[in-house]
């Protein structure tokens, strides 16, 4: 991620009443803060993350290990560094992190691998191969499917726009994620 901020975020300080009844509890978010700058989309693509990530039919291990590899093949630094925090919030420890960031390690299991290995696959050809497919077919419904293709996709549009707005963390970033019940985010 470059250093130069593009969108500058809306800060709290400079939110009108709609703006803050818009993003609600995420004010203190720089993501929301700068999607703020764009209303119509912000109402657009909010309500899509929170399908694909908070209520998502999808184990939340399972989310976590694309989040964090789609992210990590993408160069995103914005949204893996708070997907590590959400990873350690869903029972994650910091070596399987660590290993998924890294794309494997002998603490991730066959399935870890084949879930790794359909990000790969999003991320190189746009498509999971069929024997990937088969794979994933074996634990999950079709939905399921369906809905890992959603996710992934939505990971490839995040790491675009933190990228290209040049979103910067959270200057407290300790303390706000003290503050974040992760696993009902809807980041």
């Amino acid at each position: 991620m470059g250093t130069n901020v593009r969108i500058e975020p809306v800060t709290p300080d400079r939110m009108t009443a709609e703006d803050k009844a818009r993003i609600g509890p995420w004010k203190d978010l720089v993501f929301s803060q700068v999607l703020l700058r764009h209303p119509r989309m912000y109402d657009v693509f909010l309500p899509y993350l929170k399908a694909v990530v908070a209520d998502t039919i999808l184990p939340q291990r399972d989310r976590q290990i694309v989040c964090l590899h789609m992210l990590q093949l993408g160069d995103d630094t914005y949204e893996k560094t708070h997907h590590v925090e959400i990873s350690r919030k869903v029972g994650m420890n910091d070596a399987e992190i660590a290993q998924i960031l890294a794309g494997g390690g002998d603490l991730l299991d066959d399935w870890d691998r084949t879930v790794m290995t359909a990000v790969e696959e999003l991320y190189r050809d746009q498509c999971i191969g069929d024997a990937t497919w088969a794979k994933l077919g074996e634990r999950y419904s079709e939905q399921q499917q369906m809905e890992f293709v959603f996710l992934a996709g939505c990971y490839v549009t995040m790491a675009m726009l933190t990228k290209s707005f040049g979103m910067q963390l959270e200057p407290d970033l300790d303390s706000f994620n003290k503050n974040r019940d992760y696993t009902e985010a809807a980041e």
